[in-house]
């Protein structure tokens, strides 16, 4: 079972259905590696790929994404499934490359696995942030990754 919501779990499916090479990261892969916290999006890492970028394109139409909200480190859409945010580069991670060097497979069903960016790597991105939304999570994010074995 899942700990995704069943809209974050349709994005998925839509992205992969459409071939777009991709890495979990931010609060969605916390939450499959234990995180019991709130994300409201779901963050993705992707190749810049031509190719891969045609995919996402036509993913992207595929849920109804508008246009995006663009801002230093990515671009935020809505979609029909919730927002959507594609992550171009992270603090001490830095883009695709960076997330895939780590990132892990994770069948979230029997008919979806996804690469999930590494509790390590998810760890050192919110702390090199300095976010306070990411300074208040990361007690019980550590806590609930070395709870669940993903530590």
């Amino acid at each position: 079972m899942s700990p995704l919501a069943g809209d974050q779990l349709a994005l998925l499916r839509v992205l992969a259905r459409h071939g777009v090479e991709f890495v979990v990261v931010g609060g969605v892969a916390a939450q499959i590696h234990g995180w019991r916290g709130a994300t409201a999006d779901l963050d993705i890492a992707v190749s810049r790929d031509e190719a891969n970028v045609e995919r996402l394109n036509l993913a992207l139409r595929a849920v109804g994404a508008g246009d995006p909200a663009v801002g230093a480190f990515g671009s935020a859409f809505r979609t029909r499934y919730g927002r959507l945010e594609i992550v171009r580069r992270a603090h001490a991670i830095g883009d695709y490359d960076g997330w895939l060097g780590s990132a892990e497979a994770h069948a979230l069903d029997d008919e979806l696995t996804v690469l999930v960016a590494a509790p390590a790597d998810i760890l050192r991105s919110k702390e090199a942030a300095g976010r306070e939304k990411d300074r208040a999570a990361l007690p019980q994010m550590r806590q609930d990754f070395a709870d669940s074995g993903s530590a």
